[in-house]
């Protein structure tokens, strides 16, 4: 599980904070879970819909990147590159991204500070539901691998990137509809 996710948030609160018009559908949620909204600055906010639409696609539907901790003198590849947020192909939206990202940045942080403080410690209701299948069928399931990103969206839309992640919108995660809905995930996998 997968929860306050840097590049991500900040994805969605630059969204909602530049009134970028993205369409919910596919993989892209409905709007952050932020009020109020902060003040946009001038920007083509409307017409960045496409580029925005396609960064957020390259952030949810890659491998996960981990950046080198402590420093290393070998980066992983991902960051040994000179467009590590992935932006190079998308000039107009680099510009927002980089004159908002300190705002972008103040509202993660204090977003996660939060959450940390409500979500420790951390829910084992993912483990519950396995033990709940297997003793349902009465044997061990099969090991397997699954990602949840969580998302603070409003939306209570569970989207599939493929097989093995999931972007879940974070009021389903911490709602009683999430037990439900990944009793039958672990059924059907297992």
């Amino acid at each position: 599980m997968r929860r306050w996710e840097t590049l991500i948030d900040y994805a969605l609160w630059i969204r909602a904070a530049e009134r970028i018009e993205v369409p919910a559908g596919g993989l892209v949620p409905g709007p952050v879970d932020l009020d109020p909204l902060p003040p946009s600055t001038p920007s083509a906010g409307g017409a960045l819909g496409g580029q925005w639409a396609d960064w957020w696609g390259s952030l949810v539907d890659t491998p996960r990147r981990h950046p080198p901790v402590p420093p290393d003198p070998v980066p992983e590849p991902a960051y040994d590159t000179p467009d590590p947020l992935g932006l190079a192909q998308r000039p107009a939206l680099a510009e927002v991204v980089a004159r908002r990202w300190r705002e972008a940045h103040a509202w993660h942080t204090a977003r996660e500070a939060a959450g940390m403080a409500r979500h420790v410690p951390p829910s084992a209701i993912e483990g519950q539901i396995v033990r709940d299948v297997e003793r349902a069928a009465g044997r061990r399931i099969r090991p397997f691998d699954v990602e949840f990103i969580l998302l603070p969206v409003r939306d209570d839309v569970i989207r599939r990137v493929h097989d093995r992640r999931y972007l879940v919108p974070e009021g389903v995660y911490d709602g009683p509809r999430w037990a439900t809905w990944l009793h039958a995930l672990v059924s059907r996998i297992g």
